[in-house]
């Protein structure tokens, strides 16, 4: 049966790339990306770095997958044509800008809706900022709850965070991540934080400690960049 391949990439290190990922990438005849300049860079970049592993795997450098740009945003007007051609006999991969298609990232719309008309997934796993910051917090996570992006009012992250227990993660910007976590030390004021930056990067950072001093040493930090919180 004809399918879909979602393709894991690197979220910073490009080491991190799986051989399974690289054979898709210069492969496949379809890419969906969400975007299309990402892929051509990762490509590229790859092509440069390690020209003697695609060579050891037989890959085409010169081959060019036909690309097409998919965002949740987009949806309803590429899935029709995403439809037809999984009717074909193509090898077609869906890859988001970093890390795996779906979490926090597009990619839930396509596969469901993929699944519902009666194709396959296949998916090649790649790194993820949660689980590397999950891993790196020092926090128990036998048990862990992922919350993505917070909301931006005060009570519903009350609410939110509230109705778990437990370690919980999160993703946040740099412009909010100061102004989160104060939010959360008014009803948390024991919890234990790690915050997470730059994740598999020359200048990862993981700030760790109670959360008044996590949020005191962000203060003394050029925040930028995404982040991943891991609370307990």
């Amino acid at each position: 049966m004809n399918k879909l391949t979602l393709i894991g990439t690197p979220i910073g290190n490009l080491e991190d790339i799986t051989i399974r990922s690289i054979k898709a990438i210069f492969s496949f005849d379809i890419i969906l990306a969400e975007d299309t300049r990402n892929y051509i860079k990762l490509r590229n970049l790859l092509s440069e770095r390690f020209p003697e592993i695609i060579k050891t795997l037989n890959l085409d450098l010169e081959h060019r997958p036909q690309l097409i740009s998919y965002r949740d945003q987009n949806h309803k007007s590429v899935i029709e044509r995403i439809s037809t051609l999984l009717e074909t006999n193509f090898k077609i991969g869906f890859m988001s800008d970093a890390g795996m298609p779906s979490i926090s990232d597009p990619g839930f719309k396509l596969v469901a809706e993929v699944i519902e008309r009666g194709f396959e997934i296949e998916v090649l796993p790649g790194p993820t900022a949660i689980d590397s910051a999950l891993v790196a917090s020092g926090l128990p996570i036998d048990k862990f709850s992922f919350l993505g992006f917070l909301p931006r009012e005060a009570g519903k992250i009350k609410k939110l965070v509230e109705s778990y227990s437990g370690t919980i993660a999160f993703y946040e910007s740099p412009f909010r991540v100061i102004k989160s976590l104060e939010v959360i030390k008014k009803f948390m004021p024991e919890a234990q934080v790690a915050a997470c930056n730059d994740l598999t990067k020359k200048f990862e950072k993981v700030i760790r400690g109670d959360i008044s001093e996590v949020i005191a040493e962000l203060g003394k930090t050029k925040v930028i960049g995404e982040w991943v919180v891991v609370i307990n």
